[in-house]
């Protein structure tokens, strides 16, 4: 007897698993800015969906602030970053966590993103905070979460679940779903943030930089935000933020490698108001 589930399988996931088998020629993308080849099958559609239900679920779980002149900026500058990626169909969207402690910040698939307020003196200003908005935005414009769950998947065999989560008439069980978010590296568990590869760290470096830039922010303030990293994590030990990146040093001299590329398109964009002006400060 044929069941739903079965009814998903040949008429969504043969095809897709043609496509794992022929990835070389049916699954090759190229990701905005270093136009750097990647593989990947997992329609976008599916990853926004995914994205939208674990962001919910994690915000649930937090204290999120919403009119405070923090949630404000934030919002503001999360603003003047997406729409440089042109992505129409993302719904975009920028929550600030009410945790003095934890210096992070992270985005979903579809560009559900999230600042910890410990993170903001690191920042210091606007133009830090575009830098790292860009860098988040990075990695939702590269499909990073859908490239490293295609390598999973690849392993693993099948996408069953997937699709699975996207039929109406179907309900996921519980051990399904969590096994899906921790496929996809999210978890449901407060500070459990998806962790990219150190390729799509510096990726979403270079990326985030040139998109700060065309925004109007001075790109030399992402090697400052590097450094004020550094030593954050020599008081405190190393931020969450930097938990899986590349090294300190790898990681300016990514920046600075493209760093004459991102002067120039700041050069035709820079804002005439001060964005280096400090709005954060650390207390000693």
């Amino acid at each position: 007897m044929r069941t739903p589930q079965t009814t998903i399988f040949r008429r969504h996931m043969m095809p897709w698993l043609i496509s794992l088998s022929l990835a070389g020629v049916s699954g090759c993308t190229r990701a905005p800015v270093t136009q750097r080849t990647q593989l990947n099958v997992i329609p976008d559609p599916i990853m926004r969906s995914l994205g939208s239900t674990a962001y919910d679920e994690m915000l649930e779980q937090l204290d999120i602030e919403k009119k405070s002149d923090d949630s404000k900026t934030l919002n503001r500058v999360g603003k003047k970053i997406s729409r440089i990626a042109q992505k129409p169909k993302y719904g975009w969207r920028y929550a600030l966590i009410d945790d003095d402690e934890t210096i992070n910040a992270w985005c979903l698939p579809g560009g559900k993103i999230a600042f910890y307020k410990g993170i903001l003196p690191v920042l210091k200003n606007e133009a830090g905070m575009g830098f790292v908005m860009g860098h988040e935005v990075g990695h939702a414009v590269a499909n990073h979460s859908a490239e490293r769950l295609t390598q999973q998947a690849t392993v693993l065999g099948g996408l069953t679940v997937l699709y699975m989560h996207l039929d109406k008439n179907t309900d996921l069980p519980e051990d399904s779903k969590n096994l899906l978010m921790a496929a996809l590296g999210i978890g449901l568990e407060v500070g459990v943030m998806l962790p990219f590869s150190r390729k799509h760290e510096k990726e979403a470096d270079i990326i985030g930089m040139m998109y700060m830039a065309r925004a109007g922010y001075p790109p030399e303030e992402a090697i400052k935000v590097w450094n004020r990293m550094r030593k954050q994590a020599g008081k405190t030990g190393v931020p969450t933020f930097l938990s899986t990146h590349p090294s300190h040093n790898q990681r300016k001299q990514n920046l600075r490698d493209w760093l004459p590329q991102a002067k120039k398109r700041h050069a035709r964009n820079k804002l005439e108001r001060d964005t280096q002006a400090t709005l954060w400060t650390t207390t000693d």
